[in-house]
């Protein structure tokens, strides 16, 4: 028994290591980045001083205004379309951004705007009722965004796809341990409510989606992303590897934690897109200790972090989609593959291990029946004859 056992153990630790480890390896094409991390830090400041953009709030609506601005700023008849709806009779709106409208590919880029009406998480327990400046959790993907489209709209020419800047409403409302955000309130409400309402954006008959890119909580100190379980594996385990080819090692771990997050992919994930959630380990309080408290503001902001994300998406774009180099560079497109790495290492490891077992149990069961034979001979018969 015990050869079987030890058998076991040695399959099962090979194969789950082998199904377990990072699965994809890039080289990035070598092309110039503009991304400006100084100017995304200056995004964020812009947003914390138009103060707490809780839905139905005023200052969402200028934080709304802001985005429009910006990208006017860009380009004066930069298409953008307002998303409105309600929750809970509450007026909310999703702010979408579309470049290169002539092409019929869509990547969408996503964050959400909205900061958290309750710091149902702060230490100190007389501030839970604070609302959160939401410098990291909201701002910093937006800022990411604005960055972003000025990046891509320089070489907008050369791009063989149509991107979307999404800006969500109403993500981060929903219940932690410390309470809801808005009662009644779930997570995500605002990507749901878009994915609803999706045949209204875009012609069904010409045009398809390639894939879904959300950015939340990416400009704080100690950055460290995880591998999202919801999103879809091929084109999470891409970006790792983007950014770990542009020196984005600590920002990329090779070993990432791995959780559920409900967040504003899993809509896009339910209609069939390939989505992936880049999202900070926020629990970790050593990484990051200010989720849902009132010191979510500007001073636990790095620029590191958000050239880090921002340049990476730059840099996968470029990778699949400037014309120049898509027979060049070898990527995981078109990310339909999802594979939960852990069932699937565990179901070869059970399988293997049964084989093997089988194959050991009866090779043991052939070796003990020889060694009897030899140890304990057959003996003759004698017989005895009377006169």
């Amino acid at each position: 028994m015990i050869p079987v056992v030890a058998v076991f153990i040695i399959i099962f630790s090979i194969n789950f290591y082998f199904n377990s480890s990072p699965v994809t390896k890039v080289q990035n094409i070598n092309i110039m980045l503009n991304f400006n991390d100084d100017n995304a830090d200056s995004h964020i400041d812009d947003q914390i001083i138009l103060g707490f953009r809780i839905p139905g709030t005023q200052a969402r609506e200028d934080c709304a205004n802001y985005f429009i601005s910006k990208f006017k700023e860009i380009d004066s008849n930069f298409t953008f379309v307002l998303h409105n709806f309600t929750i809970h009779s509450t007026n909310c709106q999703n702010v979408l951004f579309k470049l290169n409208e002539n092409q019929s590919n869509i990547v969408i880029l996503g964050a959400h705007y909205d900061s958290r009406k309750r710091a149902t998480k702060d230490p100190d327990l007389l501030k839970r009722n604070e609302s959160v400046l939401g410098a990291n959790d909201g701002a910093s993907g937006s800022a990411v965004l604005i960055e972003l489209a000025k990046a891509f709209y320089d070489v907008r020419e050369n791009l063989s796809c149509q991107i979307w800047f999404l800006f969500f409403d109403a993500e981060d409302q929903g219940y932690d341990e410390g309470g809801p955000g808005m009662v009644g309130w779930g997570w995500a409400e605002g990507s749901k409510k878009f994915v609803n309402d999706i045949e209204n954006f875009y012609d069904s008959q010409n045009e398809t989606f390639d894939a879904m890119i959300l950015l939340d909580l990416v400009g704080g100190l100690k950055l460290q992303f995880i591998k999202e379980k919801l999103s879809t594996s091929s084109l999470v385990d891409e970006l790792f590897a983007v950014g770990r080819a542009l020196g984005y090692t600590t920002q990329f771990p090779l070993n990432p934690a791995s959780e559920k997050i409900t967040d504003d992919h899993q809509a896009f994930l339910n209609i069939g897109i390939p989505s992936a959630d880049l999202i900070t380990k926020f629990w970790d309080k050593s990484l990051w200790p200010h989720h849902h408290t009132t010191l979510d503001d500007n001073s636990s902001i790095t620029t590191t972090s958000l050239e880090a994300t921002g340049r990476t998406v730059e840099q996968f774009i470029y990778n699949n989609y400037f014309n120049t180099t898509i027979d060049i560079y070898k990527g995981n497109y078109p990310w339909k593959e999802d594979i939960d790495l852990f069932s699937s290492g565990i179901t070869i490891t059970v399988m293997v291990t049964i084989a093997v077992a089988a194959i050991v149990i009866v090779i043991v069961n052939i070796i003990k029946t020889r060694f009897s034979s030899v140890a304990n001979p057959p003996q003759k018969k004698v017989h005895f004859f009377s006169k």
